[in-house]
């Protein structure tokens, strides 16, 4: 999907000084990947969803510490209320397994990538950025995956690999665009939004029940998001 967009650029990388952190960026991108999908087959997914939203709190105090970016009491004060909203809603079980281990280290390691996608950014455009992931790790993924490799044979299922295939394309070219734009400290909070539309997309398509706490703590996250934006817009103008 990247490759035509990859080699119409005039060159491969604008800094050759970035391979070595488009290297790591891709390291810690594929074992973010293996670590999580592990935790999903080990613990609840409440759970791997719970720990998975410490993501955000690693990013946004890590690129305060690495990246120097400004700290903001009110928005620090919206993303840490976000990040409590999210865990009443998903109200995850706290005993401590191995998958919840993995879980922990894999946000820690899609932080550390995500810090690395706002640094190379500053010099490098997104379909690098896209490309030089895919590139990176597929080496780092391919290997543990042939001790469980299993071919699929029903049509749904590759339908639905290409679906995510897609989807999941899609949706790291706008959330690169979007680091490349603006600040992780602006950014961060609105992660925390994607617990909505997968309540609503469960609700849809798995005729999930929704409770009065989760509309109550959804409404919460979005009003968090919208005075985040506010005060975005307003330091704009």
């Amino acid at each position: 999907m990247l490759l035509p967009f990859f080699l119409r650029q005039n060159q491969m990388v604008n800094n050759k000084s970035n391979y070595k952190l488009l290297f790591l960026r891709g390291l810690f991108g594929g074992i973010t990947m293996i670590l999580i999908f592990t935790a999903y087959t080990l613990i609840p997914l409440s759970q791997a969803m719970a720990i998975s939203f410490s993501t955000p709190l690693f990013m946004y105090f890590g690129s305060i510490y690495f990246l120097k970016e400004k700290i903001d009491k009110q928005k620090t004060i919206y993303m840490l209320l976000g990040f409590i909203l999210t865990l009443i809603i998903i109200r995850p079980d706290l005993n401590l397994q191995i998958g919840s281990i993995f879980a922990i280290i894999s946000s820690i390691t899609h932080a550390i990538a995500g810090l690395l996608v706002k640094k190379l950014s500053e010099t490098e455009n997104v379909v690098t950025l896209m490309f030089s992931l895919v590139l990176m790790m597929t080496p780092v993924t391919f290997f543990p995956s042939l001790y469980v490799w299993d071919t699929p044979s029903d049509f749904m299922v590759v339908f639905l690999l290409i679906i995510i295939a897609v989807t999941a394309t899609l949706g790291n070219f706008f959330w690169t665009k979007a680091i490349s734009m603006t600040t992780i400290t602006n950014l961060m909070p609105f992660d925390f939004s994607k617990l909505i539309f997968a309540t609503f997309l469960g609700i849809i398509f798995f005729n999930e029940k929704i409770d009065l706490i989760t509309i109550f703590c959804g409404s919460g996250i979005i009003v968090c998001n919208s005075l985040i934006g506010k005060k975005i817009s307003n330091e704009k103008e």
